[in-house]
């Protein structure tokens, strides 16, 4: 064996024992966060505890790459769960008043901040897998017609679904009327979702696409997020977007760190200071404070876990998987009759209670996992999640490889602050894509080959 060959089986031996002592501390960690739990109230250490485990989370994943599909999962779990808690514990209450955080002082928080810690924790480890690296494969010429023409087609519809939603809104001059005027007029409008799903899924499939699919894709996808920031939502562009980026990894197009050490302070800094002009205060609207008033916002994810913590403490009993396989439920009342049909508020649904019984909060997979199975369902349902991810990331890097994980990976990553429910459905309407880009792929190289046949 000569000098070389020693070299690189050290070098894994030293990056095996690194990952191995990082999934040891993990589990230590889960150990000493359910033993010693934090009191009530203390907000500092709940946050220095969650962000010290979110750290050696990612610590393990991005080893094997940033634009990875669990590294960027797990980056956006911990924005969504622990961004309320490090800015109330860096800049005090007082500092983000926009919104109510005195629910962060309430008795069941600790135990919320544990469960997403522990959930955070079995994400890890089951992702933790061994991937070998996607490497780009040719992209036969076909492909860049076919799926560039089937990408963008979707994206402009979903553009279009969006902008008629921007015009019920009041166009140009609605967008002073903030998200919550836009959710408010268009509340009934259940083609919204599918209208920023399509825009996503159709970018995914352009980037595919390469040339000039790939370039029209970005410029469509950069004037949506221009309107959609205007407006306020921040979600549906950050994750199209981030699913967008690891298509492109994926692709061997290499995403400079130091675009990524900028981009994210300045996008957050952006939808900061967006937040501050549409609220007309609140916080500071200084480009130092606006990221931390961005990554506040989007904290308030895990407010539903306390909220269903609250429920279960006083007898509520469990759902036992029923938010998780609604969708299919209602369908076969709707078919059958079954026990009169669906019903209109249909509470079964966990975005659909949470709006009734709390409110506008948004969703969890940590709250709904604990609103079906207790503690064991936060660790199962986090834990699937992460194995899922870890098989996406080794299917090989073909154009409808990487294709099939940009539209799986988008409506998980919608999921992160969202009801699972929704979830098979958009998966599957995404899956159907690019089964129909393959279809015309075929159908394209018959045509050639009888034309070519004597």
């Amino acid at each position: 064996m000569d000098r070389r060959t020693l070299t690189e089986t050290a070098a894994v031996d030293d990056r095996g024992r690194a990952a191995g002592a990082l999934v040891l501390t993990l589990v230590l960690v889960a150990a000493v966060v359910l033993v010693f739990p934090v009191p009530a109230g203390d907000i500092g250490a709940l946050a220095g505890e969650f962000w010290l485990s979110w750290a050696l989370c990612v610590a393990l994943l991005s080893r094997r790459g940033w634009y990875r599909p669990s590294t960027t999962y797990l980056v956006l779990f911990g924005l969504f769960h622990g961004g309320l808690l490090v800015t109330v514990a860096v800049r005090g209450p007082a500092a983000f008043t926009a919104y109510d955080t005195s629910w962060l002082y309430e008795a069941y928080t600790p135990v919320a901040v544990r469960l997403a810690i522990v959930g955070m924790i079995a994400f890890t480890l089951c992702a933790h897998t061994r991937v070998a690296a996607a490497r780009p494969a040719p992209r036969p010429a076909q492909y860049g017609p076919v799926c560039g023409t089937i990408g963008l087609g979707v994206e402009l519809l979903g553009i279009a679904i969006f902008g008629v939603a921007a015009v019920k809104a009041g166009g140009v001059e609605g967008f002073l009327g903030g998200y919550t005027t836009f959710l408010r007029i268009n509340e009934s409008d259940g083609l919204l979702g599918y209208g920023t799903l399509c825009i996503g899924f159709g970018a995914v499939l352009a980037i595919v696409a390469g040339g000039w699919a790939r370039t029209a894709a970005w410029v469509g996808f950069g004037g949506y997020a221009v309107v959609a920031f205007l407006i306020g939502t921040r979600g549906a562009v950050l994750f199209p977007l981030v699913a967008m980026l690891v298509v492109e990894a994926r692709r061997g197009r290499a995403i400079r760190p130091l675009w990524t050490i900028l981009g994210i302070p300045c996008l957050l800094a952006v939808i900061g200071l967006i937040r501050t002009a549409r609220l007309g205060g609140g916080a500071s609207s200084s480009l130092l404070a606006a990221p931390l008033d961005a990554i506040a916002e989007m904290g308030h994810s895990l407010r539903p876990t306390v909220v269903v913590l609250d429920w279960h403490a006083y007898g509520e009993p469990y759902r036992f998987g029923e938010t998780l396989v609604v969708l299919p439920v209602r369908v076969l009342e709707t078919l059958t009759g079954w026990h009169g049909g669906p019903p209109t508020v249909d509470t079964r649904m966990f975005n659909v209670e949470i709006f009734t019984r709390v409110g506008p909060i948004g969703g969890s997979p940590v709250a709904e996992g604990y609103h079906n199975l207790g503690f064991f369902g936060v660790v199962l349902g986090l834990g699937l999640i992460g194995l899922v991810l870890s098989r996406l990331e080794r299917l090989p890097s073909t154009p409808l490889g990487d294709a099939t994980v940009g539209v799986v990976l988008l409506p998980l990553l919608t999921g992160v602050r969202n009801s699972f429910a929704p979830i098979p459905v958009q998966v599957a309407l995404g899956i159907l894509l690019v089964i129909l880009a393959r279809a015309a792929i075929w159908l394209g190289e018959r045509r050639r080959t009888r034309e070519v046949a004597p």
